[in-house]
């Protein structure tokens, strides 16, 4: 047994967890598995521990199927936030290497503990970490289990290597077009045919957009397979990432890729060498020119995310030597195609200059940074010359040049969201409270090992309409539809008409006041400004009312009294109309056009 702690009362009571981990999730469906069995013989142990007044968690920590080559387990990263919450006294487990196989992350976890004063238990190995005997036995122990990790990667590794210089399936799905009978790839003729009509089609209309058409037309989907619990996926639509797939496989003419050889296969090509070469010589000029680099000044590559959590990458467009222009934008996944959720897309310049300008406010608001800094423990002295020192930090954000800033972000940003109407940054508290004793010698970049664990975060809210849908800004409004069942009302339509009069009275008598304009036309000057703001609603919510296919409950009232915001968005909510959808079903802002690569 191994245990280590700050020393605590021997008669408070001791809150034990049990953590039990098993790498595959072969046998976890038996009556009595390896994670009961880990669990039963910690168990044990702690009954044995009752005169230490050690009590057993209800709560299980358990991960099935996870390596122990890394610390990204659901189970864990559960047990860690408990730590740092102090809900957990002592940590059991059975084997050392049930808890991780890599030094440095043990390290790390040690530093944990220790932090937070956690006993440490190995069941079935004896040895003690409070000499350095001790200590040294235990990084023995460690370096051999990761030792062991690696020799296994390296076996594993060399012989997919050696099958595939053989030309055999070394595992995994099936591709398209053949199936997995006893170990080997035979052909499966309906798909077989479908990848024959790939490959024609894409030497006859030389465009894979065009090949994508064809197929669909043809009722052609992807591969039907039986999961492991009996349910069947896949017979969907291709998509045009298959089709590149397909046309670049050289499994498809007999071929196994091991590194950036072509070895002969075991299975039969499904087409021929001939029609392979010519449809590769017609790929090859089918690429791109141009290469796009993206430079490394992308303050917030890698953090943003849509509110759909898809990851946000930057683009450059530079057609024909004009500007550069650089926008964030959704990567699109099969679960945003099949729900017909557009792409998101934000200017680049303008989200990072929100971005800087947000977290500069943040660090200037001495109160809200006093409170971040309590929350995580700081206090006394260390607290108020923290919190003073954000202004300077605010400024030396500002003043940074662009790598610095892009460091400097990446330590204190944990993620941004983006959505329709707010950009959310999560920050790292600690990180912030770094950066503001940060003395600017060299480059702060945070503490990154840190990362990768639960940690204290301050969500910083900005209510901001950053996104955009379309290339080009383009007004709601949608010509009238024949036979569209109106109801028009002459209140709401003279309201609207005022309002125009009124804003061409303000532009052409701007020596005036809103009180004497008022005055003149014989209004209150409430009346006045309620009537002149209506010239900001949405142009669709115009046109509906011109139309008169308003909502039942818009009144003249309603719409003179409501609170009304300047974001077309809210207004929709506010005066009962439907919320404009983001995505119609067929289209996409990319369809007709052909991104530039991107490299770096």
């Amino acid at each position: 047994m191994s245990a280590f702690a700050r020393t605590q009362s021997p008669a408070a009571p001791k809150r034990c967890a049990i953590y039990t981990r098993k790498s595959l999730e072969q046998g976890l469906d038996s009556e009595f598995n390896s994670l009961d069995a880990q669990r039963a013989i910690c168990s044990a142990f702690l009954t044995s521990q009752a005169h230490r007044r050690w009590t057993e968690l209800p709560a299980h920590y358990d991960d099935a199927g996870h390596s122990g080559a890394t610390l990204d387990r659901p189970a864990l990263q559960r047990l860690l936030a408990d730590v740092e919450n102090g809900l957990v006294d002592v940590i059991l487990i059975y084997k050392l290497d049930r808890l991780t196989r890599s030094l440095r992350d043990f390290v790390r976890l040690l530093d944990l503990f220790e932090q937070y004063d956690v006993v440490f238990v190995s069941i079935t190995q004896n040895f003690d970490t409070d000499d350095s005997m001790g200590r040294l036995i235990l990084n023995v122990l460690l370096t051999f289990a990761q030792f062991e990790r690696e020799m296994l990667a390296d076996r594993l590794r060399d012989k997919f290597g050696a099958m595939r210089q053989r030309g055999m399936f070394v595992g995994g799905h099936p591709a398209f077009g053949y199936d997995l009978v006893d170990r080997r790839l035979r052909i499966n003729r309906r798909e077989a045919a479908a990848v024959r009509r790939i490959y024609n089609r894409f030497l006859e209309l030389k465009s894979y957009h065009a090949v994508l058409q064809d197929c669909s037309e043809a009722g052609v989907v992807t591969k039907v397979r039986t999961t492991r619990d009996g349910r069947q996926v896949g017979g969907n639509p291709l998509n045009i990432g298959i089709i590149y797939h397909v046309l670049k496989n050289p499994l498809y003419v007999g071929k196994v890729k091991h590194l950036d050889q072509l070895y002969d296969g075991v299975h039969s090509p499904i087409v021929s060498k001939e029609i392979w070469d010519k449809v590769q010589a017609l790929r090859s000029t089918r690429k791109l020119q141009t290469v796009v680099h993206i430079p490394k000044g992308d303050l917030l590559r890698g953090m943003m995310f849509d509110s759909f959590g898809r990851l946000m990458c930057c683009r450059h467009d530079n057609w024909r030597g004009r500007k550069c222009h650089r926008y964030y934008f959704s990567n699109q996944n099969e679960w945003g195609r099949r729900h017909h959720i557009r792409r998101f897309r934000a200017n680049a310049d303008e989200l990072e200059a929100l971005v800087l300008a947000s977290i500069r406010a943040l660090l200037c608001d001495r109160e809200r940074v006093r409170s971040i800094l309590l929350g995580i423990g700081y206090f006394g002295r260390d607290l108020d010359g923290l919190a003073a020192a954000g202004g300077g930090a605010a400024a030396r954000l500002q003043q940074s040049e662009r790598r610095r800033v892009r460091a400097i972000l990446l330590a204190l940003i944990c993620r941004i969201e983006l959505s329709r109407e707010r950009v959310k940054l999560v920050l790292r508290k600690q990180e912030i409270a770094d950066f503001l004793g940060w003395g600017r010698s060299g480059m702060f970049k945070g503490s990154p090992d840190s990362w990768g664990r639960p940690h204290a975060t301050e969500l910083v809210d900005i209510p901001a309409c950053a996104v955009r849908y379309m290339r080009r800004f383009t007004l709601p409004i949608e010509p009238r539809r024949a036979g569209q069942q109106a109801h028009p009302s002459a209140r709401l339509i003279r309201l609207v008409r005022e309002a125009r009069q009124l804003q061409s009275v303000v532009d052409s008598e701007r020596d005036s006041s809103i009180a004497e304009l008022a005055r003149v036309r014989k209004l209150a000057p409430v009346t006045f400004e309620r009537k002149l703001r209506l010239n900001y609603l949405a142009p669709d919510i115009i046109t509906a009312i011109l139309d008169g296919t308003q909502p039942a409950g818009l009144t003249g009232r309603r719409l003179m009294t409501v609170d009304l915001p300047l974001d077309w968005a809210l207004q929709r909510k506010l005066l009962g109309f439907a919320d404009r959808p983001d995505h119609r079903p067929g289209d996409d802002v990319f369809r007709n056009h052909r991104a530039p690569v991107l490299a770096g």
